[in-house]
């Protein structure tokens, strides 16, 4: 018969293998959360300016080398390095997006990042010629 109250060898509260399995476990769900998170972020490319184009691009690996294709009226294609934060910046001297112009942007890492933007405005109409 037990007494209430009374703890079982091997279980004392905040030490022993009941600690150990409860830190395990706990390692395990924080280790498990930031690998769910970090697979959430994916690369991304933005157009910031259209006169000469400038692309940039977050959330690539760090250091990873990005093949960066443009294509417009012409198609433009340059290499950059992301930085430790994954990010880059690359800049197409002579290359424009007009009014209204459709444009697409893939940027692809050396080591399995990848990002599309394709833009297809949509124009107003000049209506009749007169």
């Amino acid at each position: 018969m037990t007494r209430r109250g009374r703890v079982q060898a091997g279980f004392h509260a905040g030490t022993g293998l009941g600690m150990k399995i409860a830190a395990l476990f706990a390692l395990v769900a924080t280790v498990a959360s930031s690998t769910a998170l970090a697979a959430t972020q994916r690369a991304s490319v933005a157009v910031t300016s259209t006169a000469p184009v400038t692309v940039a691009g977050t959330s690539f690996r760090s250091h990873e080398r990005v093949t960066v294709t443009l294509i417009t009226t012409d198609m433009y294609r340059k290499v950059v390095t992301a930085n430790a934060r994954g990010a880059f910046t690359a800049k197409f001297a002579g290359a424009k997006i007009g009014y209204c112009e459709s444009y697409f942007v893939l940027a692809k890492g050396n080591r399995g990042s990848l990002a599309v933007r394709k833009v297809i405005p949509e124009c107003p109409s000049q209506g009749p010629a007169g």
